[in-house]
């Protein structure tokens, strides 16, 4: 029955299995709940309560049971916007913004509906190569080196991208700063790295869910210089504590909308939109910068000092 079974699975995903940190994460737990001591640094989970003014949003709006639009609540789209203009001087319009429940389903949608190859690094975040296996795409492992503190060199994106053909479309899907081996990127490192893109005609998928958490405060994002390429994905799942509550969105350029349509169509048919009680909440708190600005500060200092007593 085991053997009969396996045919009703893809056979390249036979061996495929889930993702390590969540499992991981759930096994913690349990050993927790038995009374076990346990440090966690296997997930990542804030260690902060949810930030007030979400908490007072979602109590004001738990009565919104309404289906929303599927690209997003409008409001909320335009408060993401003038959030990454406060935070990064970036300069997006409400109908660039996609909502959805976490960041990690629109970064699935793009791989799924991306036709072209997919460019990973080696190490970064557990589950962009497993979810190019899952969308049957085809990934490329570019491997990054403690000598360069793990960072993607230049001369090595040029490589792959040249190596690996001219005649499919390419995304690379970075993160910065990067999970897990909390590398940031300089505003030089990141102008070299849209140079080569350029060249390629090469898409970038930025993931930057933990810029606000940059202990410097001076997170750089590569949508400032090559904004015509770049789709930047984020949420609210690290910076404002709400990993639970799953709102994430991607950002795009007028020069991808064709993709961008193309996400929100599948969107419509897998998601529907993201929790209208959670949209409204973040609506409302978006825009309370002073808030913000207070909350981000502190969880960055404490952070930052217990980053720093670790590493000493």
């Amino acid at each position: 029955m085991e053997e009969l079974q396996k045919f009703l699975v893809r056979p390249e995903l036979h061996s495929y299995s889930g993702a390590s940190n969540l499992s991981t994460n759930e096994k913690v737990k349990a050993l927790m709940a038995e009374g076990q001591m346990v440090y966690h640094f296997a997930f990542g989970q804030s260690p902060f309560p949810v930030m007030q003014c979400l908490a007072d949003g979602l109590r004001e709006n738990v009565h919104q049971n309404a289906y929303l639009s599927v690209a997003g609540l409008p409001e909320l789209r335009s408060a993401i916007c003038d959030f990454h203009h406060n935070y990064d001087d970036l300069d997006f319009t409400a109908d660039q913004v996609l909502v959805a429940p976490g960041s990690k389903e629109l970064i699935f949608l793009m791989i799924y509906l991306f036709n072209g190859d997919i460019y990973c690094l080696s190490p970064t975040w557990t589950t962009y190569h497993p979810q190019t296996k899952l969308a049957n795409n085809s990934a490329y492992i570019i491997s990054t080196r403690a000598e360069d503190q793990w960072r993607l060199m230049p001369e090595d994106l040029d490589r792959t991208l040249t190596e690996t053909g001219e005649r499919t479309n390419k995304m690379l899907i970075l993160t910065n700063p990067d999970n897990p081996t909390g590398i940031v990127y300089s505003a030089d490192h990141l102008q070299k790295l849209s140079a080569v893109l350029k060249k390629h005609k090469a898409v970038v998928l930025s993931d930057e869910i933990y810029a606000r958490l940059n202990f410097n405060g001076d997170h750089a994002s590569i949508a400032k210089y090559y904004p015509e390429g770049t789709i930047l994905c984020s949420g609210l799942s690290k910076w404002a504590s709400a990993g639970g509550w799953r709102l994430g969105y991607a950002m795009f350029p007028e020069s991808l909308r064709y993709l961008q349509a193309a996400v929100c169509s599948a969107a419509s048919h897998t998601y529907s939109c993201a929790s209208a009680p959670i949209q409204y909440a973040a609506a409302k708190a978006l825009i309370m910068r002073e808030e913000c600005d207070e909350y981000i500060n502190h969880t960055r200092r404490i952070m930052g000092a217990v980053a720093d007593y670790c590493y000493r």
